[in-house]
């Protein structure tokens, strides 16, 4: 969902993280396909502009997501691996190589249930920032 996010126009992986932790991924997929601007607006940093571009680029691709049964309700296994997945492609994104990332996110998820997308992310810079 972060790539997603980040193809389009204006979206940079800043604003893609303040999406993911402000709405869960299938209430996101939800605005999307229905179109509503007005709950995707609520999200800090997006005006009606980017959410109109919003969804007008996503309609078509966020349908992977509807088809594997997130706008359904997503499993609970596979959203911690979705959450690790995210955190290493915004890693990679702000210019950490793969494998660094990946460990990065391993060692901030360790011992911690429940961690929000942002928390993942934010625990993985400081695991990086100490090496």
């Amino acid at each position: 969902m972060f790539l997603l996010l980040t193809s389009v126009s204006g979206i940079g992986p800043k604003l893609s993280l303040s999406v993911l932790s402000s709405l869960a991924v299938n209430d996101l997929v939800l605005a999307i396909q229905s179109a509503d601007d007005a709950r995707i607006c609520a999200i800090p940093g997006i005006g009606k502009k980017t959410a109109a571009r919003m969804v007008l680029e996503l309609k078509d691709k966020i349908s992977q997501f509807a088809q594997a049964g997130v706008s359904a309700g997503a499993s609970s296994s596979s959203a911690p691996q979705t959450d690790m997945d995210d955190a290493v492609s915004a890693l990679v994104n702000l210019g950490y190589k793969k494998a660094l990332a990946e460990d990065a996110v391993k060692r901030a998820r360790q011992g911690r249930t429940g961690v929000s997308l942002e928390e993942l992310v934010r625990e993985a810079l400081n695991v990086l920032m100490k090496r």
